[in-house]
């Protein structure tokens, strides 16, 4: 989880139970909450309760937390029970606006973008979980397999499922949209 190691050393003040620094990392770890919740349901208001959600039990547990090098993990399991409790609980939200996701994503084309945001909400959620982990977290398969308590053969299979399901929406809607640029997001 190579991106959670610059914030080691905040993570392991928070952990101690500083403030400040539980408050620093709780800023640093909105945006990523929020972009996985997103890429999950759909929904603004959805994610925003699941990266919300994510982030108090990040507070309220993180003194427990037996190792700042399982941060990673741990916090995107969070993210994605939370995603998957409320998707669960209210399966039929609206459609959203694609543009939702612009800030989410380092995609510049807005088209692309709305293209793949619409794409994602016909796959199941567990994929979209598989997605949002690969591509915008830019997870490995065993570190998905980690967070989502299967194995990491599943992980591949649903990763190749969607990517084939995306692919065929995708080339289908708009033959324009390359693959690297739909699996190049992260």
């Amino acid at each position: 989880m190579g991106s959670w190691e610059s914030h080691q050393p905040t993570i392991d003040a928070a952990r101690a139970g500083e403030g400040a620094a539980l408050e620093a990392l709780i800023s640093a770890i909105w945006p990523h909450a929020f972009r996985i919740a997103l890429s999950i349901l759909r929904h603004p208001m959805a994610a925003e309760d699941a990266a919300q959600e994510a982030c108090a039990r990040v507070v309220a547990a993180i003194g427990g937390l037996r190792s700042s090098a399982a941060f990673g993990v741990w916090f995107y399991r969070l993210v994605v029970r939370e995603s998957m409790r409320i998707e669960r609980r209210a399966p039929a939200h609206e459609v959203l606006d694609p543009n939702a996701l612009a800030s989410a994503t380092p995609l510049t084309d807005a088209l692309v973008r709305a293209d793949i945001f619409r794409a994602l909400g016909v796959l199941p959620a567990r994929q979209r979980a598989v997605v949002a982990l690969h591509y915008y977290a830019d997870l490995n398969s065993r570190e998905i397999a980690e967070i989502l308590g299967t194995p990491e053969g599943t992980v591949r299979y649903h990763l190749s499922l969607a990517r084939r399901r995306l692919e065929s929406l995708l080339s289908a809607h708009r033959p324009a949209v390359p693959a690297e640029v739909l699996f190049d997001a992260g």
